[in-house]
């Protein structure tokens, strides 16, 4: 026969029992395992139920065979409704009394007490003892449920890994519903022989029972029932989590391709604003850059303007002066002319001075309304530059309640994108971690899902930056290497002993044990013990497949170093501190404009033909 390689291993069919001794091949065959092992637990129960009831007779049936010889004793105990056993207890007393002495003569119908206590103990013989293998079957499949069927996440967390924290509550709703199924059973037991049951308490399964056969008044003849809704009820339950975790991958690479999409956006939004950004600081600056203009120009003319506005009056006074004599000469001239025909010659010389005098007030007349319009013209251009300057610092008002809108904005979207970086690479890890057989077989070893010195995208750990792992259900083996070093480094000589009291599944003998010790003494002989004890623990993790840090503090009591124990329990409620980021300045991407200066020069230079 050839030998068998590697290849046979990946094409075999595994089982839960195997998972105890090698790792999962892929999650596809994990949940063939459970599901083959629900099937047998459901083929359990339905032998279990068929050995309760019987092949030939229903539920209903078999209730109803005991419902005479019941009535018959709860009539012995005056009740009317039996939720305890202690209600028969006085019954049972009398009739092993009878028992005991057969000459005492009692109102007893003894073949109906024993059939109740035949009944009794056929109950509880079922609940107390025939569950017991099926319980603990659930519990082995759960127990796998929580190591492999991970989210990988909290339970709280941003918006948009919402698919992650959903699926971790299920997954803990659904192993907490799965864990109160599996301890009712017990419980619904101790109740009956203690304080009491009712019917209320019961499931659905059981009250249509007793509803249809009328026992509702002996609410235990119908706990086998809930015993068996209840078994069901958890394996119902375990299928729903294999179906959620079937599908938890697919949906985490939905989420990452529309956070990828809405990156996209939002990047591209990022730049339209660092470019608007840009440009309102440029128009800020061009105010700015003219405010001042005007106002060197104001300051320089400042005292020119007052000079001029004086020679403006002036000049007002003087054109008025010279519009009223020129009004009153012209009036004189013509009375002169309509008071006499004929001139005297000292009345001609008159005429002609006063003609004169009109000629010249009327050359002079437009020289002052020019210098006038010239200053008018003056002071308005300083006019102008005032308002502008007012003009330009509203504007500037504007430009910056612009610029700081643009800038807040700029800064949220920036917040934005990081944070959908963040949450894309938490994604891809979590995704990373829900198909990568690799994980599976970390998981199967208890060894770190990361890599030392990286943070939660697999990068480098950042100079100057703490990475806080979170403490989420796949970081126990974090825990368990922080309690190995606190050990390794306080231990001391107590390596050895300790060593012998841990335990390891597959169970190891002590010739292997002292095989191991001697191993580690004589490899590193002239190490200190610290580094002797880190190695055994080392050894103890990668041997024992169910590795905690509740078995290596239970081995320090054992071995009464409780102080080191008490010392890993102080170091790992220790919170790791959060350096806070810094906030860094934007940069924003500079932008050429073209002055109209550099445009003139341009098109003079270029000239068209």
């Amino acid at each position: 026969m050839p030998l068998q390689t590697g290849l046979a291993f990946h094409r075999k069919r595994q089982t839960l029992e195997n998972l105890t001794l090698e790792r999962p091949q892929n999650l596809q065959s994990f949940y063939e395992a459970v599901e083959d092992a629900l099937k047998k637990i459901e083929n359990h129960l339905r032998y279990v139920e068929l050995e309760y009831y019987g092949v030939e007779r229903s539920p209903d049936e078999e209730i109803k065979a005991w419902l005479p010889a019941l009535t018959t004793v709860m009539g012995h105990a005056k009740t009317g409704i039996l939720v305890s056993k202690q209600q028969l207890k006085d019954v049972f007393d009398l009739y092993d009394r009878s028992i005991g002495d057969p000459t005492m003569i009692v109102k007893l119908d003894k073949e109906a007490v024993q059939t109740t206590l035949e009944v009794i103990s056929k109950v509880e013989l079922y609940i107390r003892h025939k569950f017991k293998n099926i319980i603990n079957g659930i519990l082995l499949v759960t127990s796998y449920m929580k190591k492999y069927c991970l989210s990988f996440s909290g339970i709280s967390g941003d918006v948009y890994l919402e698919t992650a924290t959903n699926y971790e509550k299920q997954r803990r709703e659904l192993a907490e519903a799965i864990q109160i199924n599996l301890d009712d059973i017990p419980v619904m037991m101790d109740k009956f022989e203690n304080d009491g049951i009712r019917l209320t308490e019961l499931g659905s399964v059981p009250r249509r029972i007793a509803e249809r056969v009328e026992c509702g008044h002996m609410p235990f003849l119908v706990m086998f029932a809930g015993a068996c809704e209840n078994i069901r009820n958890a394996c119902i339950g375990v299928r729903k989590w294999i179906q959620a975790d079937d599908g938890y991958s697919t949906f985490i690479q939905f989420d990452i391709t529309d956070l990828e999409k809405k990156k996209e956006t939002d990047s591209k939004l990022l730049r339209d604003l660092q470019v608007k950004v840009s440009h309102l600081d440029h128009r800020l600056k061009v105010c700015k850059r003219e405010i001042q203009e005007c106002v060197g120009e104001l300051k320089r003319v400042a005292a020119k303007e007052k000079s001029l506005k004086k020679h403006e009056e002036q000049l007002k006074t003087d054109l008025r002066e010279i519009v009223m004599e020129l009004e009153m000469k012209e009036r004189q001239r013509e009375d002169t002319l309509h008071e006499s025909s004929v001139l005297t010659h000292k009345e001609r010389e008159q005429l002609e001075k006063l003609t004169s005098e009109i000629e010249h007030m009327r050359l002079k007349k437009p020289v002052l309304e020019r210098k006038a319009d010239d200053l008018k013209r003056k002071l308005e251009f300083m006019k102008f530059r005032r308002e502008l300057k007012s003009k330009r610092e509203t504007q500037l008002q504007e430009v910056k309640e612009e610029l700081r809108e643009a800038k807040r904005e700029l800064r949220r979207t920036e917040s934005e994108c990081e944070r959908l970086e963040r949450n894309i690479i938490k994604l891809r890890e979590i995704h990373r971690f829900k198909t990568s057989p690799e994980v599976l077989k970390k998981l199967f070893y208890n060894m770190p899902l990361t890599h030392k010195g990286t943070g939660a995208g697999g990068g480098k750990k950042k100079k100057g930056v703490v990475i806080v792992i979170p403490d989420l259900p796949f970081a126990d083996s974090d825990k368990l290497e922080k309690a190995t070093r606190v050990t390794a480094t306080l231990i001391d000589k107590d390596w050895i002993p300790l060593y012998r009291t841990l335990p390891f599944h597959p169970p190891r003998g002590e010739e292997n044990l002292r095989v191991d010790i001697d191993d580690i003494t004589n490899t590193f002989l002239r190490d200190t013990l610290e580094v002797h004890a880190k190695q055994a623990l080392y050894r103890w993790r990668r041997m024992h497949t169910r590795a905690s840090v509740d078995d290596l503090k239970k081995a320090l009591t054992a071995i009464k170093r409780k102080d080191i124990a008490d010392k890993v329990d102080e170091e790992l409620s220790k919170k790791r501190a959060v350096k806070p980021k810094t906030s860094s300045a934007v940069k924003f991407p500079k932008v050429l404009v073209q002055t109209q200066q550099v445009r003139v020069r341009h098109s003079l230079s270029n000239p068209i033909k």
